[in-house]
């Protein structure tokens, strides 16, 4: 009986059981067949089956050898081992193993193999060493094998390019000279230059003996087969291209991201997703280590470098060959792991990192970030070496990270600026560089959240003390009391800096420093003394002059209100200067400045454009501040409900505590705009939000207060809301910002008292603000005159409102357009001009409607002026103008009064027939039955006909 060796022996020829794992291999399969089928002819052949590393070469083999099983043949196999190439007659030793050898030939090859592993031999690395007696002892030992088996064989060796030569030699002789044998020899490689040497030296004879295989990389088709046999057709379809795509064709590579992708299938939306994990990177990291040392080594470096551009660099990194590095590169490109020196997929890359002990990952970053430097690349190139490595261990370094944090807050990679900056902050060799360090790190996380970079204030206040802030970081502090209310201590400090800058001679550091003294004179009026902001114009360094000159003009404008210059002050502003963290106050003053002067359009623009810029610098307190000017654009431009969306969904992505002072925007708006609204319940639950005490000490503290008295008036409580008028003309007056475009605090009040029925007092105001307003200041002017007819005789008031009304068709607010007009309809009602009054109420609510708003009803005075008119300030008298006629309205206004149908029919020279025929049409038209009803219909408590009738 034949002896049984290690492998299976089939009896018959049959397709493989899983065709799926020789996919796309059939052209090769068909080539081994036919040298299987030449060999059991009596023609002994050889097959050299080249592949990258999981190109399924072992796969084939494996189908082979179940073919050569089921046709009699038997298989012995042996796989060549990385440490044991220099092993002499290994791979031989594993041959004989497979088979059941008589003791006596048993014990002989045992014995040779010994004398091979001998002292002396053991230490040899070539076939010449070895010797020959020796040499010729194992061919006739494997010769005696293959003639003991007495059936076909199939002998193959796996990873051949590890195979010891002796044994090479030994069955490359075999085939020479056993021709006509039933001998097929397979010897899968790893395809390389430097491996294809070993079989050189093994001396394989020519074709038609022996014959190349070569694996390829599978296409498109071959990978969705492999997809469809999984995933069904319909997700290979959807799949196929990214898979190779990510894999290059690699069977090994995309049979784990198929498994990886099957794992994650319950978490599969609509379509299929292609998904790496585990199984995927054991493939990568299976392929790396079934090649040579110096790929991993390669792949390693490629890793960690992540950036082809500067592969050709590597040969300058210590012991890195250039044609050991064009090698390995190829053998990656191969093997599917990378693509023109990219990684295919992140996957893989995230494979041989978590394969590299950290220690050895640091090391090479820090290698490679060396030479990057040395090379010249840029420094945010560099920063990211160093921040992997996570230390640096000199000054270079650290200026290296300094410099790439810089960069990244100007481009909005502040994750990039926060790297740089922790691993540098650790480097702690001088309190200059600590202290640039943390004012930076403050600078990185105020974009964010301005109240935990605040926690860095106290070291930054003791450097600024101790005169180790420089150049531009001297601003940090200054911006951070500013922005929370501490004007007082920015003032201490700017004086402190401002000494150790002169001393310095840093001309960078002054510069910045004048620009904080304009800053602090814009949001905080008090501080700025008279002649200095000019001066510190006038002194600036060449590169800050355009900066200083602009904002002394928008100071300027904060002081004597809009005029024809400030909206071009504003667009030069905006136009000169990008958004950075020290341009941010100014741009937001200059947008303000625009939305003031009625430049609704320009306004618009730039606050999307500040906004765009924000978002991309990473800063969502700066995108937040330009939100809220949006809110009060709309506000201006008559859109109250929208506006206070808008600031309210501001208010809501940023918690109060890191406004600062800056939270009074978004407030102001909310309280203006639901007063506007007719919801002063809603307008007062603004005031749960406290703001910091020190914004009273600001323009928008003053605008917040204004805000709140006019939200006070709205629900009833005038002497509150007067206290707060008071306080607005007190800041206003006492800062020389009292005027009218600005702060109309004056008309204010004069409702309030207009409120409490004290029209004198209110008539002073309105009297005192008229001479205020400046020319091309329409809304203040018509807000003026308005407020002013409030408190005159019928003829003056129609007059005053007349001017209002020119003037509101002038500022471009429909919301003073129509309380002109509803002011003016009551002024005509009042006089008996019902057709007027008629048309002019109509336009009012057209407005109204539009920017969804309730018209006010008339003030206590106005009603109590004329109590014999109708009560117009009710809802019902105003409905009444749109209903009855005007001849209808004059009976009904007598008989409101008490008069009888003969008086009324007296009084209006008509027949008492007419008066009667009247008063029927108005009953049916007002759906009432009795003239008592009249009364109650007149002041819009309503009858069945009548509805009382509000804007929305």
């Amino acid at each position: 009986m034949p002896p049984r060796t290690a492998s299976v022996v089939l009896d018959e020829l049959t397709p493989p059981p899983h065709p799926h794992l020789i996919c796309e291999r059939e052209e090769q399969l068909s080539v081994m067949r036919r040298l299987l089928g030449e060999a059991m002819g009596g023609n002994s052949r050889i097959a050299v089956v080249s592949g990258a590393a999981g190109h399924g070469k072992t796969e084939l083999l494996a189908a082979l050898a179940e073919e050569a099983r089921r046709a009699g043949a038997v298989h012995l196999s042996a796989t060549a081992s990385r440490m044991e190439r220099y092993v002499p007659f290994g791979v031989l030793a594993q041959l004989f193993r497979g088979v059941e050898l008589p003791p006596a030939a048993a014990g002989h090859v045992a014995h040779l193999l010994d004398r091979a592993l001998s002292a002396d031999a053991a230490t040899v690395q070539d076939s010449v060493a070895i010797p020959p007696r020796l040499f010729h002892q194992m061919g006739t030992a494997l010769h005696d094998l293959v003639k003991f088996v007495e059936r076909p064989l199939l002998i193959s060796v796996d990873d051949v390019e590890y195979a010891d030569t002796p044994s090479l030699l030994c069955l490359s002789s075999l085939t020479r000279r056993l021709r006509a044998t039933p001998l097929l020899l397979v010897l899968n490689e790893l395809p390389s230059p430097r491996r294809s040497s070993t079989l050189l030296r093994a001396e394989l004879p020519p074709e038609p003996v022996c014959h190349r295989v070569r694996l390829p990389p599978l296409s498109l088709g071959g990978v969705r087969e492999l997809l469809a046999a999984r995933l069904g057709p319909s997700a290979a379809q959807a799949l196929d291209t990214e898979c190779l795509a990510a894999t290059g064709g690699n069977p090994f590579l995309v049979r784990g991201l198929v498994e990886d992708t099957i794992a994650a299938a319950t978490e599969w939306p609509a379509a299929p997703v292609l998904s790496a994990g585990t199984l995927f990177e054991q493939a990568v990291l299976g392929c790396l280590y079934r090649c040579a040392t110096s790929v991993r080594t390669i792949a390693r470096i490629m890793a960690v470098l992540h950036d082809p551009r500067y592969v050709p660099l590597l040969v300058q990194l210590p012991g890195t060959h250039p044609q050991s590095l064009n090698l390995a590169l190829s053998t990656l490109e191969e093997t599917g792991l990378l693509a023109d020196g990219a990684w295919r997929h992140p996957d893989a890359r995230t494979a041989v990192l978590h394969d590299m002990t950290p220690e050895a990952r640091a090391e090479l970053h820090t290698r490679i970030g060396t030479l990057l430097f040395k090379n010249g690349a840029p420094v945010t190139a560099v920063a990211h070496h160093l921040v992997a490595a996570s230390q640096i261990d000199n000054d270079c370094a650290a200026a290296v990270l300094l410099e790439a944090a810089q960069e990244g807050l100007s481009t909005g990679d502040t994750t990039l600026a926060t790297d740089c900056l922790s691993v540098a902050y650790r480097y702690d060799r001088s309190k200059e560089h600590f202290t640039a360090t943390t004012a930076m790190l403050f600078r990185t996380e105020w974009r964010s959240d301005p109240r935990t970079a605040a926690r860095r204030l106290p070291s930054l206040l003791e450097a600024a003390r101790c005169g180790l802030l420089t150049g531009r970081h001297v601003s940090a502090p200054v911006d951070a009391l500013l922005w929370f209310g501490r004007p007082n201590t920015a003032v201490e400090i700017l004086e402190q800096m401002e000494r150790h800058a002169r001393l310095r001679q840093d001309a960078e550091a002054s510069a910045t420093l004048r620009r904080c003294r304009t800053t602090l004179a814009l949001m905080y009026p008090a501080t700025a003394e008279e002649g200095d902001t000019a001066a510190a114009g006038e002194s600036y360094v060449p590169l800050a002059a355009t900066r200083g000159q602009t904002l002394v003009e928008l100071e300027r404008v904060l002081r004597d209100g809009p005029g024809p210059l400030s909206a071009l002050c504003a667009e030069q502003a905006l136009v000169s200067h990008q958004l950075d963290d020290d341009t941010l106050i100014p741009l937001v003053l200059a947008v303000s400045t625009l939305i003031v002067n009625g430049s609704y359009d320009a306004a618009e623009q730039w606050i999307d454009s500040l906004a765009a810029a924000a978002r991309s610098q990473s800063a969502p307190v700066w995108r937040v501040l330009f939100e809220s000017l949006r809110a009060k654009l709309a506000l201006h431009r008559g859109e109250p409900a929208e506006a206070a969306r808008l600031a309210e969904r501001a208010l809501a992505e940023t918690p109060a505590a890191s406004w600062g002072v800056h939270i009074g925007l978004p407030l102001t708006v909310t309280l203006e705009a639901y007063t506007v609204l007719g919801s002063p319940e809603r307008a007062l639950a603004q005031l749960q939000v406290v703001p910091p005490e020190g914004i009273f000490q600001t323009l928008l503290g003053v605008c917040y207060l204004r805000a709140r008295g006019n939200a006070l008036l709205a629900s009833g409580q005038s002497q509150a809301a007067l206290d707060d008028f008071a306080a607005v003309g007190e800041l206003a007056t006492r800062w020389q910002m009292d005027v009218p475009a600005l702060l109309p605090w004056r008309t204010d009040a004069a409702r309030a008292h207009l409120a409490r029925g004290e029209i004198t007092r209110a008539r002073e105001l309105a009297t005192e603000q008229s001479v205020l307003v400046g020319p091309g200041h329409h809304e203040a002017r018509s807000l003026t005159l308005r407020t002013l007819a409030a408190t005159a005789p019928p003829q003056e008031r129609m007059n005053l409102l007349g001017q209002a009304l020119e003037a509101a068709q002038k500022c471009g607010n429909p919301l003073e357009l129509a309380y002109t007009f509803n002011a003016l309809s009551r002024c005509h009602l009042d006089t008996g001009q019902y057709s007027k009054g008629r048309m002019a109420l109509r336009r009012a609510r057209q407005l109204a409607e539009q920017s969804g708003v309730p018209l006010p009803a008339r003030t206590p005075p106005e009603a109590a002026r004329r109590p014999q008119e109708l009560a117009a300030s009710g809802t019902g008298g105003e409905t009444l103008v749109g209903v009855l006629s005007d001849a209808e309205m004059r009976v009904v206004a007598l008989a409101v009064r008490g008069h009888s149908n003969r008086q009324i029919a007296a009084k209006l020279f008509v027949t008492v027939s007419t008066v009667e025929q009247h008063l029927t049409r108005v009953y049916r038209k007002l759906g009432i039955k009795r003239r008592s009803d009249l009364a109650l219909a007149v002041n819009g408590e309503g009858g069945p006909g009548i509805t009382t009738r509000r804007a929305s």
